[in-house]
């Protein structure tokens, strides 16, 4: 708790009064978080609060500062011919004042109950035309942190909440958009047993139209005590004018389509017309999916389409997966069915035949993994997961994470066809899908009986998705839940495209498995690719996960 009074330009950390006549000023408001440099001195000296007159103690008969709010005036610190006069001090100031060389008075171990208004009395002769007054109105401001979460309705909509308690006096909480405007936000207020104000708004995030920031602010006001939290977000299905071309022929053409589906079921059609109708509409049904996800150009011809449920607007809380935070909240990966024939048009045998050839095949487009530099698992990993050589000695570096994803190869084989079936869909290599979840949850090893981490209760599946920000989706095994992550994945690569347009593809996608762990926020403020990884979890997870897809898609994924 800090508080300074208002201060002039020449003067930093001291304000100064006019002797020459009586008036009043209101003290300002600040937290240590906005104290520039000349100030925090003011900070180290435990809270303390500076009030000044232009003046010398030494040079007055008399400098009494008073509290005079109360029903009886208070004395707080009296100066007689430059002596204090510690005997008409009240109880509630002993040991807790000084008076500076200049007048100003400083009031140690602040608390609310020291909100009020001070007199200050200068006495330069014996007459009463030497007599000066001051007042000072003192504000004495508790403040706390913002926390801002995002809640999936179970009608599917997102909302931003923001919240914060222990303020005094009364903030005003808002919510505002990347510019800076106010939102519509609805607000409430309440006070505790304790007299201390908690805050709380909430916002529907289709409210929020583009990409940005949305920013929830608590502030006291007439002060300059601020505080304020920051999410990143991006509205995937606001397409941009540009795109509005397409809806002029993609409206129609679907309602002929819903015709050639009515006509279908409604006459006995040959097979062989049936057919020959699914195989002139998978083009279609492709290309508005892309439309849908923003993408343009046909969709290539080695990708099997599938069905995606759109979502709300991205947003992306801060805070990694491994604690109160997950993965940013993005559009939820809904496949027809299981990669069985259905999903993925093949029999079981040729679908096997794919993922074996999908095996030796490289997926370039987010970035190719045998292209992305790094450095492996760090000490600290390899030292939790006790990995060492042959001789004994701790492991560490790329020796140490093909060592720890050769550990999880038999496991991760029951999961191969998901995640080779995920890779295909959504264009990325199986091999860092596999990283991701061997890092996550050792192959699901680390999983209890109903598919929470073992460590960590509100985190589920594979993909170890805290169920606290999002709707976990599907079994904790199978392609939907994988296909969830991975969704979050490329979007944070979209987000490192749009902020970091001047790093490679490969440092992209190490920026974006960075984010995965730990959040936008930390991340995307880097200005050196080489510190990407200087916010993850023991320093390493974007560099430990790249040298173990490396390991797996040297061995089949």
């Amino acid at each position: 708790m800090t508080l300074l009074d208002d201060l002039p330009s020449s003067v930093p950390g001291v304000s100064s009064f006019s002797a020459a006549s009586t008036h009043q000023r209101q003290v300002g408001l600040y937290s240590p978080a906005h104290l520039d440099e000349s100030l925090r001195f003011l900070v180290m000296m435990r809270s303390s609060h500076v009030a000044s007159t232009p003046l010398c103690p030494s040079r007055v008969m008399v400098l009494e500062w008073s509290r005079v709010d109360g029903p009886s005036p208070l004395t707080v610190h009296v100066l007689r011919d430059g002596k204090e006069l510690a005997k008409e001090k009240s109880a509630e100031y002993l040991g807790r004042t000084d008076v500076t060389e200049d007048g100003s008075l400083k009031l140690r171990s602040v608390t609310r109950r020291d909100s009020g208004t001070y007199s200050c009395v200068i006495l330069r002769g014996s007459s009463l035309a030497d007599k000066v007054q001051v007042f000072v109105s003192l504000t004495v401001a508790e403040v706390s942190e913002v926390d801002m979460t995002v809640q999936r309705t179970s009608s599917n909509e997102l909302f931003v909440r923001c919240e914060s308690s222990g303020w005094s006096p009364e903030p005003l909480i808002s919510l505002l958009d990347a510019s800076g405007d106010v939102l519509p936000a609805q607000t409430e207020s309440s006070v505790g047993p304790d007299d201390l104000h908690s805050v709380r708004a909430h916002l529907d995030l289709a409210a929020v139209k583009g990409i940005g920031t949305l920013t929830c602010r608590v502030e006291i006001p007439g002060g300059n005590v601020v505080k304020e939290k920051e999410i990143y977000f991006t509205d995937l299905f606001n397409l941009p004018e540009a795109d509005l071309g397409y809806s002029t022929w993609v409206v129609p053409v679907l309602l002929v389509a819903i015709v050639v589906i009515i006509l279908v079921w409604a006459f006995v059609i040959p097979m062989r017309v049936i057919k020959m109708l699914r195989t002139s509409l998978q083009p279609l049904k492709a290309f508005f999916i892309r439309l849908i996800q923003g993408q343009e150009g046909p969709p290539s011809p080695e990708v099997d389409t599938v069905w995606h449920t759109p979502g709300p607007p991205m947003v992306v809380p801060q805070g990694p997966i491994e604690g109160p935070r997950g993965p940013p909240t993005a559009v939820a990966w809904r496949p027809l069915g299981p990669p069985d024939a259905k999903t993925t048009g093949m029999s079981p045998s040729s679908s096997r035949q794919s993922a074996s050839l999908e095996s030796g095949r490289r997926y370039t487009e987010y970035g190719d993994i045998f292209e992305v530099d790094t450095t492996g698992a760090s000490a600290h990993t390899a030292r939790a997961n006790q990995v060492k050589d042959s001789n004994g000695q701790l492991m560490s570096g790329v020796d140490a994470s093909q060592e720890l994803a050769k550990r999880d190869l038999k496991e991760m084989m029951k999961y191969k066809e998901n995640i080779i079936t995920v890779g295909k869909i959504l264009r990325v290599h199986p091999a860092l899908i596999a990283a991701i979840i061997s890092r996550q949850s050792q192959a699901g090893t680390k999983l209890d009986a109903n598919g929470f981490g073992q460590y960590d209760s509100s985190s589920f599946g594979l993909m170890q998705i805290n169920k606290r920000y999002h709707e976990v989706t599907g079994s904790p095994y199978g392609t939907e839940h994988i296909g969830q992550g991975i969704t979050f994945l490329i979007q944070l690569i979209k987000v490192m495209e749009r902020t970091k347009p001047n790093w490679t593809k490969e440092q992209r996608l190490k920026g974006a498995l960075a984010c995965y762990i730990a959040g936008e926020d930390k991340v995307i403020p880097l200005e050196n690719y080489e510190d990407v990884d200087s916010k993850t979890p023991y320093g390493d997870f974007a560099n430990d996960v790249v040298a173990r897809a490396q390991w797996f898609a040297r061995n089949n994924f």
